[in-house]
C-alpha cells in the first residue's frame, strides 16, 4: 500500500513540474509571433512560468532548486522581453 502512496505522489510531482516548464515553452514559442492575442498570452504564460519558477526555487533551496526554478524563470524573463522587442520592431518596407 504503501509504494502505491509514493508510486502516486511522483507522478503528481512530475504532472506538476510539467505544467510549469509546459508553461515557459508555451510562453517561450508565443513570444516569436506578432498577433495582439498571442503577445497577451505570453504575458500570461509568462508570469505563471516566472512565478512558479521562483516558487521552486524557495521550496527547494535545500537541495537543486536553484537550479530547477532557474529554467521556467529564464524562459518566462527571455518570454516577455522577445515579445516587447517584437511588438516595436519596424516593419520592413
Amino acid at each position: 500500500m504503501n509504494g502505491a502512496v509514493m508510486e502516486s505522489l511522483a507522478i503528481l510531482v512530475s504532472i506538476m513540474l510539467l505544467v510549469i516548464f509546459g508553461a515557459g515553452v508555451i510562453a517561450f514559442v508565443l513570444s516569436w509571433f506578432k498577433s495582439p492575442v498571442t503577445r497577451v498570452l505570453t504575458y500570461i504564460f509568462a508570469s505563471f512560468s516566472i512565478l512558479s519558477g521562483v516558487w521552486l526555487a524557495v521550496v527547494l533551496i535545500d537541495g537543486n532548486g536553484l537550479a530547477v526554478g532557474f529554467l521556467p524563470v529564464a524562459l518566462g524573463v527571455f518570454s516577455i522581453f522577445n515579445a516587447r522587442r517584437k511588438a516595436k520592431a519596424k516593419p520592413k518596407a
